[in-house]
Parts: structure tokens; sequence; C-alpha cells
């Protein structure tokens, strides 16, 4: 029996392998803006999904993607291609992020705990609220209004989140050897107490 996904999961699983080549400098998994095959593109999905994805529904999800002009699908020689229109797509970093946050949890905990801080000024509150959305939904946990938490080495993504995220220039990263309410993060993390 396959496995049910919910609305939108699978799309979600497509946005975030587009991106992560681009996050990872293009080298490691793929190549941004260069044309994908879609098998390929599937397998490398199951890879850093470690999820066996249904072809047609993969397919369909690209075509979703398409009609909103977020990538192109293109037959050369029997074989259909993905491209990205534009891999600095806010959507496509967002769970671009989330994935590569979510992989480094399968990794051993230093001990360490990697904050983010922001003081966004009052006249761009909009900003604040969509900060603290974007920090929860790819992983963090909030610890205070506007200090949120991770346990494993995220500057590069935060680096990222900084220049195309609106109101990422008022965000501070910091380094902690330990943290007050710790068991509180452990458990929330998954991690031994």
């Amino acid at each position: 029996m396959s496995k049910k996904f919910k609305k939108g999961e699978i799309t979600k699983m497509v946005l975030a392998t587009l991106g992560i080549g681009a996050l990872l400098g293009g080298t490691v998994l793929i190549t941004p803006n260069f044309p994908i095959i879609i098998g390929t593109f599937i397998k490398l999905i199951e890879e850093i999904k470690g999820i066996k994805l249904p072809k047609k529904k993969v397919k369909r999800a690209l075509q979703q993607l398409e009609k909103r002009k977020m990538l192109n699908l293109e037959v050369k020689d029997n074989e259909v291609y993905v491209e990205v229109e534009d891999i600095w797509n806010k959507e496509i970093i967002k769970y671009s992020i989330q994935s590569l946050l979510e992989l480094k949890q399968k990794t051993k905990w230093s001990g360490k705990w990697f904050l983010v801080m922001f003081d966004v000024p009052e006249i761009e509150r909009n900003k604040r609220y969509y900060l603290r959305n974007f920090l929860k939904i790819i992983g963090f946990y909030q610890y205070q209004q506007s200090v949120y938490v991770f346990p494993y080495e995220c500057e590069k993504e935060v680096t990222l989140i900084k220049k195309i995220i609106e109101g990422g220039k008022y965000l501070s990263y910091i380094i902690a050897e330990k943290i007050e309410y710790e068991n509180k993060l452990k458990i929330y993390f998954g991690l031994p107490i």
C-alpha cells in the first residue's frame, strides 16, 4: 500500500529539492538552473527525504509549479527536464532551508545551542511577524518573543535568511555552550536528556 501524502506535501518536497542545490553552492546535489531529468530528480527527492514517491504525483506537482511559473518542463530526446525559473524564490528557499535543517538533525548533537535573535523596529512590525513565522516553519524553537533556538550549527542558513528574507538584516546569530531550561529544548528536539 502506498503512503498517503497531505495536500501540498509533495510540492513542498519538490520545492525543497529544487533549492538545495543552490543552497549547497550547486556542487553537491544539483547545479542551479541546470535542467534535471525527471527520473534523476525523483531519485534526488527520495535520497534527501528518505521517502519513495510515486512518479505520477511528482510529475503532477511539477506541472502545477510550471503553471505558477516557478519552473519549466521541457522534453528533449524523449526525456522530460526540469529547469527552475528563479532559484532564489522565497518559497523554494524556505522549504530548502527547512530540509537542510532536518538533515542536520540526523547527525550527532555537539551539545551546543545556536540562537537567532532579532529586534525589528515597531514601524516594520509586519517583518517581525514574518520572521517569527518563517523561523518556526523551518524548525527553530521559539525561546522568547524574538529569540529562536536550534541544536545544530546553522550559520550558513542564517546568513542566507539574512540575505533573502525581508527583515533578515535584523537577525543576530549566537552560539551558546549552555542555556537555561535546556531539558525543555532537548525534549522538543528529541535529544538525550
